[in-house]
């Protein structure tokens, strides 16, 4: 049994490493396209955590969504545009300090969550409203999602579309200027 605590900690530790790494080596690099691959480092690394908590879909959803969709579309947009001008050392060495910054204050909110967390006596177990041992997790998600939160589902989707479509009429105006 204590091997197991062991071996679920050395996982999760290497996930995390791995995430907060990809993450900060992802958002320090210069290069477009490599700051989209450690992204997707980042969200396949997160979406084996998922598995590891016991959530295959929203493991699979993680995989199929934003690493097969959202960084493919960033992807298509980096080569899209013309970032000759954003990759310059002098754009970066100005937002450095504000960056620097930002992640300080950021470790210290998390300085102060961990100690909260492990100061506390005792830890107290999350109380869910459901059973989630009387059906599996799949049908709860769809449950909660299409019985509580269709309004909020529905709109998201219009804003995808939306989104999409804004996307195909700037590239065609792109387009359309550049032979003109």
């Amino acid at each position: 049994m204590g091997l197991g605590i062991e071996l679920n900690s050395l996982i999760f530790g290497y996930l995390a490493f791995a995430m907060v790494v990809s993450s900060v080596l992802a958002v320090l690099s210069k290069n477009p396209v490599h700051t989209i691959l450690l992204v997707l480092v980042m969200v396949v690394h997160q979406a084996f955590l998922l598995l590891t908590l016991g959530s295959e879909f929203l493991m699979a959803v993680q995989l199929i969504v934003y690493a097969g969709a959202v960084l493919v579309l960033f992807l298509f947009v980096v080569y899209l545009i013309n970032l000759r001008k954003e990759t310059k050392h002098s754009f970066f060495v100005k937002r450095f300090c504000l960056c620097s910054l930002v992640f300080l204050l950021f470790l210290g909110f998390m300085g102060v969550n961990l100690y909260l967390i492990y100061g506390a006596k005792k830890f107290e177990q999350a109380v869910l409203p459901f059973n989630p041992l009387e059906k599996d997790n799949l049908w709860w998600i769809a449950h909660y999602l299409f019985n509580y939160y269709l309004l909020p589902f529905e709109i998201i989707g219009v804003i995808l579309l939306v989104a999409v479509l804004g996307a195909v009429f700037l590239v065609r105006k792109v387009k359309t200027t550049e032979e003109a």
